[in-house]
């Protein structure tokens, strides 16, 4: 089989293959974070947020883009606390600690 040949069946089959992917994830929320900051806040916004100290009323909303605009710090955060690891969150100009807990993520402005 020459060459050529070999070339269309495979570039027929990506394309099938990319066209049925496209149909399948079409409309769900798939992502790809590999990123170890990632991964932290998309755990973070998956759970319920709580504001520790009340300060001004913030709209959820404008929280979880300030999240998950933002990169996490390790080096200035606590991950080895128990049961609930602090993290270090900047984004743009506010810097934000994270208390992860299971089931809630406290969130106090820096």
């Amino acid at each position: 089989m020459s060459f050529l040949k070999r070339l269309y069946y495979f570039s027929t089959g990506l394309i099938i293959g990319i066209v049925f992917l496209f149909f399948i994830l079409n409309g769900k929320r798939t992502s790809c974070n590999y990123g170890p900051s990632a991964r932290v806040i998309d755990n973070i916004i998956s759970k319920e947020l709580v504001l520790k100290y009340q300060t001004d009323s913030i709209v959820d909303d404008k929280l979880y883009n300030l999240i998950s605009e933002g990169r996490v710090r390790f080096n200035k955060s606590e991950i080895s606390n128990e049961p609930c690891p602090l993290y270090f969150v900047e984004s743009g100009d506010s810097s934000l600690l994270i208390e992860n807990c299971d089931e809630q993520a406290f969130v106090e402005f820096k």
